[in-house]
């Protein structure tokens, strides 16, 4: 996918307008690089399956944590 810094918001928030519609808003601290706009990127996504785990983990120790409450 590939997608352009449409703009930078309040010098904290990038706003990328993803080719072929849409758009993903990214904190500026997120980059370990200076950014401009009409700077391009290649985005790519592979899942976490670690993350996603320790998430459900997460959630269903709070579902039983909310059943078990008097």
């Amino acid at each position: 996918m590939r997608a352009v810094i449409d703009r930078i918001e309040d010098g904290q928030t990038v706003v990328l307008t993803v080719v072929g519609g849409g758009e993903m808003i990214i904190p500026v601290k997120q980059f370990k690089f200076k950014l401009h706009e009409g700077m391009w990127f290649d985005v790519e996504f592979s899942p976490n399956k670690k993350a996603e785990s320790k998430s459900l983990a997460r959630v269903k120790k709070l579902q039983q944590e909310l059943l078990n409450h008097p």
